[in-house]
């Protein structure tokens, strides 16, 4: 269980619990803007300088797009994942993970006018019309967290609205995003930039799968149909024509070494802006949730969450963890010798067990479970006015039980990495700096991507490079 579980679950969660699409919502696709609000209100984002600073030059793209005059929105997602996507109405969003490998302004204006273009060529309605905005928050989700689970069951378009329109549809957003780049005075040789990097990082990854023997975890974004040196592509960034001189063509690194210093790298382990009906306990290292309208405590017992209707509520104990399986547990340690519907638990690999506690002289069922994690039985105990309301919430308790997950104490007591810029003296290597900051088997290796030095030399004296720390 590591940090990036927790804030997928963070991320997932709202999702899940959310009611039920309508009939009428499942007869037509989620507008740019509803999409946008589920977005907001279930992702954590970047505020503050840098996403001031990306909206400046998103909106100085905007204006010089096919489209002036539709509003469009630029929102920086708190993620590490590289990723950039558009939806319908110009809602377009860029992951800070791919902004940790961007080196100039112009390469961001470069990721920025491809999006752009999507939102211009309508490749969204082109792509799918009739989807529900359910599945397409579930592709959303896949794309976003890289999760095979959630990937697995999210809806085409969804998916495809994040994660790449085909070549066809690539191309011709590079096209037009290369023409507003060089309208709005940047050089659209920025795209052959920003591809360039982003084969280098997938070339970091495979290394890193192979190493760790595990399938590499490649974005299917941006750029992603186009190989290294792709002719295709660089005629049709030629295309958008060149600047006067190049002392036109702006790059302007200076401004976005500004913007990015002490940008978030990796991981944001201070992001505490956990949703309220989610309940960390860090000393012993798990997290649950509880559904929409559920109220929890962590007083006594260790947690307990009621319904809206207050006749339903689940508690939390924890006992010592014996040799016993769980379902000889609850026999033996809690004294239930029945259990209708009893069933074996395996989640999270932790293994439990769940069943039915048959009411006795008119009094109604409770629902039953014990998960082991470390030393510990956890106990769930869930009880309701009647076996009539019991059999309605039912699926709630069910579903907090399914919830628990452990969460790793090394995770939670990292302190997050940033960015930073400083000038390479005669004695700089990349090697030297990834050793001193302590970065790891693959420092070297992210420190040269992050600085275009990837896969060797080393900085002139003077020189600014990025560094993690």
């Amino acid at each position: 269980m590591n940090r990036s579980w927790l804030l997928f679950t963070l991320f997932l969660v709202p999702l899940l619990l959310a009611p039920a699409p309508s009939q009428a919502a499942e007869k037509r696709p989620a507008t740019g803007r509803e999409m946008h609000e589920q977005i907001v209100a279930t992702t954590a984002l970047v505020e503050g300088k840098l996403a001031d600073y990306v909206n400046q030059v998103g909106q100085r793209i905007a204006h010089h797009s096919d489209k002036p005059d539709l509003h469009f929105t630029f929102t920086v997602i708190d993620n590490p994942v590289i990723n950039a996507f558009a939806l319908p109405d110009g809602y377009i969003y860029v992951h800070r993970g791919l902004l940790n490998y961007l080196n100039s302004e112009a390469q961001l204006a470069a990721v920025l006018a491809h999006e752009v273009g999507h939102v211009t060529a309508n490749h969204h309605s082109r792509q799918r019309r009739a989807q529900v905005g359910s599945s397409i928050m579930a592709g959303l989700l896949a794309v976003l967290t890289r999760s095979a689970e959630v990937g697995e069951t999210s809806a085409m378009w969804g998916a495809s609205m994040v994660s790449g329109y085909g070549r066809g549809m690539e191309l011709e957003a590079d096209e037009l995003g290369g023409r507003y780049l060089r309208q709005a005075g940047y050089d659209p040789q920025a795209m052959i930039e920003v591809i360039s990097l982003l084969k280098d990082q997938e070339r970091l990854e495979k290394k890193r799968a192979l190493e760790a023997g595990r399938e590499p975890q490649f974005y299917h974004g941006l750029f992603a149909t186009h190989p290294r040196n792709d002719q295709r592509l660089r005629e049709v960034v030629s295309k958008a024509g060149k600047l006067p001189s190049t002392s036109s063509a702006e790059r302007k690194v200076n401004a976005f070494r500004l913007a990015t210093e002490g940008m978030v790298w990796g991981e944001n382990l201070d992001q505490r802006r956990l949703p309220g009906n989610v309940y960390l306990n860090e000393e012993l290292a798990f997290m649950m949730y509880f559904p929409k309208g559920w109220q929890h405590s962590t007083t006594v017992p260790l947690v307990s969450a009621s319904n809206s209707g207050s006749n339903a509520l689940l508690s939390v104990t924890t006992m010592p963890r014996t040799r016993d399986t769980p379902s000889q547990f609850i026999k033996k340690q809690l004294q239930v010798p029945l259990l209708k519907k009893s069933t074996a638990l395996v989640q999270s690999q932790l293994i439990g067990h769940t069943g039915l506690i048959p009411g006795n002289n008119g009094q109604p069922d409770q629902r039953l479970a014990v998960l082991y994690y470390g030393y510990k039985a956890y106990v769930f105990r869930g009880k309701a006015d009647s076996n009539d309301i019991l059999r309605e919430v039912d699926e709630d308790f069910s579903a907090i039980i399914g919830s628990f997950r452990p969460v790793s104490k090394r995770a939670l007591t990292q302190e997050t990495r940033t960015i930073h810029y400083v000038r390479a003296t005669e004695n700089t290597t990349f090697a030297r700096l990834a050793e001193h900051l302590h970065l790891g088997k693959f420092g070297e290796d992210e420190l040269r991507i992050l600085n275009n030095f990837y896969p060797a030399g080393e900085p002139k004296p003077g020189q600014w490079i990025k560094i993690i720390r």
